[in-house]
């Protein structure tokens, strides 16, 4: 078989480095890609319920998402594509072809394709309960460029409807530490490759709210030093690739929790970030936006406001002024004889960082801190 040299990618991604990884995964660790929560209605299959980690907020309900952003139409869900400048988009549920939901998932991949164009990459996820010769030709006659099965051992042999259609057919699924499971996602692999799918992709068996409580009955633990791996998930996951990738010739990528919680999530951002930034907004490397606020009474900040304007000659666009606070550019700000006029005028001055959203109810201030205690933790004192 082909060359199985694993390498680990800069977002803390396994691969063999003969074979590279899906296009998808690309997209998601590029930040290139947009997804498309149908909503929480599946099967709620025995082999993927007791760990499924979807909020109580969204399971069983009729709620779409486009990334965090709750959507009711198709042009919200194209408007969200254009903020990140996404090239791709993966569909993902509850069961996207579970078949209440079917006829919507053309439509999304339809629309998505008119709108964007053939090169657009779309991906989906399916547990494959429902998925037969008819729904896969509809599909790729839809535009649907890859497909992902997470099915139970009994469903394997629906995946081969998915081949020879023009579309990548792979499986994802977890990495659960059980000796069973284990032999069992041998013999998964095995039949991939038998068949000619492309690849699989392995995902890090994930601790986290709503599954936590069937995790601990079950004798999983959370691994020491993290926020949602399970112990020994990671582990399991390299000794498997090391153990079969010299005996198939399909592409394994084994995507970490860090990769989807924090590499993903950051390129993501940084993509929104750059659209949306106003002028007095800087963007750190997590793809946040920064910037300084002043905050007082309405009196004082007015007057503070034409000292700006008047007196220190700030140009208008790098000010926002909302009556009871001031945001300008985090350089002006810790400049001394700006906090110095903040102390003069009985002001307070933070530096603060949120998510890169304009609606109220998506963006989080991250930290908001004390423009002296800032300008000392990062160093700035001499400024």
């Amino acid at each position: 078989m082909s060359e199985s040299n694993i390498v680990e990618s800069k977002s803390n991604t396994f691969f063999i480095k003969s074979r590279g990884i899906p296009k998808g995964c690309q997209h998601c660790l590029n930040g290139t890609k947009v997804v498309l929560f149908l909503n929480g209605i599946c099967q709620n299959p025995k082999h993927c319920w007791w760990y499924c980690p979807i909020s109580k907020k969204r399971k069983n309900k009729k709620l779409t998402y486009a990334n965090e952003i709750q959507i009711s139409s198709k042009e919200q869900l194209l408007d969200e594509l254009n903020k990140i400048k996404a090239k791709g988009m993966s569909i993902t549920g509850g069961d996207p072809l579970f078949e209440p939901n079917f006829e919507n998932t053309l439509e999304f991949i339809k629309f998505v394709k008119a709108k964007k164009g053939k090169k657009f990459h779309i991906h989906l996820y399916t547990n494959g309960l429902n998925f037969n010769e008819s729904k896969a030709s509809s599909l790729a006659r839809a535009g649907l460029d890859e497909i992902r099965f997470n099915s139970p051992k009994e469903n394997w042999n629906v995946i081969k409807y998915a081949l020879d259609k023009g579309m990548s057919v792979g499986a994802e699924v977890p990495v659960i530490p059980e000796k069973e499971y284990v032999e069992n996602l041998e013999e998964l692999i095995f039949y991939l490759d038998e068949i000619g799918a492309e690849f699989i992709n392995l995902n890090e068996f994930e601790y986290c709210s709503p599954n936590s409580q069937s995790l601990k009955e079950r004798g999983f633990k959370l691994k020491e030093g993290t926020i949602a791996s399970v112990e020994r998930s990671n582990e399991t996951a390299i000794t498997l690739i090391k153990k079969i990738a010299p005996k198939v010739k399909i592409k394994i990528h084994f995507c970490t929790i860090i990769a989807k919680d924090y590499w993903q999530l950051r390129e993501r951002y940084l993509r929104r970030a750059k659209t949306i930034k106003l002028p007095y907004e800087e963007i750190n490397k997590d793809g946040l936006l920064i910037f300084a606020q002043i905050e007082g009474d309405k009196i004082k900040i007015k007057e503070f406001k034409n000292i700006l304007l008047n007196q220190l000659k700030v140009p208008h666009k790098f000010l926002s002024y909302d009556r009871l606070n001031i945001k300008l550019p985090l350089s002006f700000a810790i400049e001394k004889d700006l906090i110095n006029l903040i102390d003069q005028n009985q002001l307070k001055g933070y530096i603060v960082e949120i998510t890169p959203f304009r609606e109220e109810q998506y963006q989080q201030i991250t930290e908001k801190t004390p423009i002296k205690v800032f300008k000392e933790e990062l160093g700035f004192n001499e400024y």
